[in-house]
C-alpha cells in the first residue's frame, strides 16, 4: 500500500481547494493507496468544503493562524517523519512548510501543483528562486493544470520539467431546490439567466462583467438577468461592485452556494471575464451540465473552449469584445448542439476520475524510478 498526502492551505471555498478533496476522494476509492488531507489552518464547517471529505480519506489540520507560523512548519516537520508518507503533493502556499522535511534523507517524492499562472502562484524573488531550486534539482516534480500553465512555468522558471495534468471535477448534481430555482428566475416572460461562479477578488474582473450586463438591458428588448455565485475575498472590491450594481435588480450577488448545479441547469449561459486562470474549475462544471460559458481569452479558457463549439470566448479582455461574445452565445442557433459537445468534451477529458488515474499514473512512475536509484546506491 503506497501513503499519499496532499497539503493545502486551508480548505476554504475555492476552485484549487474544491480540486484537492475531489482528487482525495477519487484516490481513496482504490483500496491500495491510503490518502491523507492535510489543511495547514483550520477551518469553520459552514464556510469550506470540510464536510465533503470522503469517509475513506484521513483529515488533519494544523490549525495554523493567518500569516508564517514556525511552530507549525516544525510541528508538521516531526509528524511527516512519523508517517514516512511515499508521495507528498503541496498545493497553493503550502510548499515551503515542507522545506525542512525535503531537505531530510528520506524516500519520499515530492510534488507541487501550479493551480494558476506561474508568476501569479509564486510571487517574489526570494520565493521562486527556493522554488526554482527544488524544481532544477528535481527535488520537486512541479505539475501544471494546461497548457497555458506549462508555458508560464517554463517562461517564468526557464525550465521544462513540469508535468501537465488538467483540473477535473465530479459531475455537479442537481437537487430539489432546483425546481424552485426554474420559477423564480426563468418564469413566463424572464429574460435570459447568466450564473457567474467565481469569489469576489481582482482577477476574476466582475466590474468587467456587471458592464456588458447594464449596457445589454439598456439596448435589448430581452433583458439578462446576472447571479454572481461566490464568496467575498476583498470586502473594498464587494463594496466597490455593489455601488456599481446600485438599484438594479438585474443583478444579484448570492455569496457562496453548495447547490451550484441547480443554477447552471438553469442557466442561458455561464460567464467568466476573468483578467488571469488556471484552468477554472467552475468552468469544468458548467460544462459537465451543458451550461454554454462565455468567457476571456484567458488561461486553460483558451483551451477548453472553441468558440460556437463548446461555448464563446470574447476576442479580447473588454466590455465592447465581451458584449458581442455574449450576443454570440444568446443568439446562437446551435445552442443545442453546443450544449451536447461540452457534455462529450467533459467526459472525454475532464472527470475527476480521468485526473486521479493520470496522478496515480506519475506517481509510480516516480516511486519505480526512486526504487532503481535505492538499488544503485545499496546494492
Amino acid at each position: 500500500m503506497s501513503k499519499i498526502i496532499h497539503i493545502i492551505g486551508s480548505l476554504a471555498r475555492g476552485g484549487a481547494e474544491r480540486f484537492v478533496i475531489d482528487l482525495c476522494n477519487e484516490m481513496a476509492r482504490k483500496p491500495e493507496h491510503e490518502i491523507i488531507l492535510v489543511s495547514l489552518c483550520g477551518n469553520v464547517r459552514a464556510d469550506s468544503f470540510l464536510d465533503e471529505i470522503d469517509d475513506r480519506v484521513t483529515y488533519v489540520s494544523f490549525e495554523k493562524k493567518s500569516g508564517f507560523s514556525w511552530s507549525v512548519l516544525m510541528k508538521l516537520t516531526a509528524w511527516l517523519r512519523v508517517q514516512a508518507p511515499d508521495i507528498v503533493h503541496s498545493h497553493q502556499n503550502s510548499s515551503e512548510y515542507l522545506l525542512l522535511y525535503r531537505l531530510d534523507r528520506n524516500e519520499t517524492i515530492f510534488f507541487h501543483t501550479i493551480h494558476n499562472l506561474a508568476e501569479a502562484e509564486c510571487q517574489g524573488r526570494m520565493l521562486k528562486m527556493f522554488r526554482k531550486l527544488f524544481y532544477k534539482r528535481n527535488k520537486v516534480i512541479p505539475v501544471t493544470i494546461s497548457v497555458n500553465c506549462s508555458k508560464s512555468y517554463r517562461e517564468y522558471y526557464g525550465l521544462r520539467n513540469d508535468v501537465v495534468i488538467e483540473n477535473a471535477r465530479p459531475p455537479v448534481q442537481v437537487t430539489a431546490e432546483r425546481e424552485e430555482l426554474l420559477k423564480k428566475y426563468k418564469g413566463t416572460g424572464a429574460g435570459f439567466l447568466l450564473v457567474h461562479i467565481g469569489r469576489i477578488s481582482p482577477e476574476k474582473n466582475q466590474k468587467l462583467l456587471i458592464e456588458v450586463v447594464q449596457k445589454w438591458n439598456e439596448r435589448e428588448h430581452r433583458p439578462c438577468r446576472l447571479l454572481i455565485i461566490g464568496e467575498v475575498k476583498e470586502e473594498k472590491l464587494y463594496q466597490r461592485l455593489k455601488k456599481q450594481v446600485g438599484a438594479d435588480d438585474h443583478i444579484e450577488f448570492l455569496g457562496g452556494k453548495k447547490n451550484v448545479g441547480d443554477y447552471l441547469s438553469i442557466a442561458d449561459a455561464f460567464c467568466l471575464s476573468s483578467t488571469w486562470e488556471g484552468m477554472p474549475i467552475s468552468l469544468i462544471e458548467a460544462m459537465s451540465v451543458g451550461c454554454i460559458p462565455v468567457c476571456t481569452p484567458i488561461g486553460g479558457m483558451k483551451e477548453m473552449i472553441n468558440t460556437g463549439v463548446t461555448g464563446f470566448l470574447s476576442e479580447e479582455v473588454s466590455t465592447a469584445a465581451y458584449y458581442e461574445a455574449l450576443e454570440q452565445a444568446l443568439h446562437s442557433p446551435d445552442k443545442a448542439l453546443i450544449k451536447e459537445n461540452l457534455k462529450k468534451d467533459y467526459e472525454e477529458k475532464y472527470t475527476i476520475g480521468i485526473s486521479a488515474c493520470k496522478h496515480l499514473k506519475v506517481y509510480a512512475i516516480a516511486m519505480n524510478l526512486m526504487e532503481h536509484k535505492v538499488r544503485e546506491l545499496y546494492c
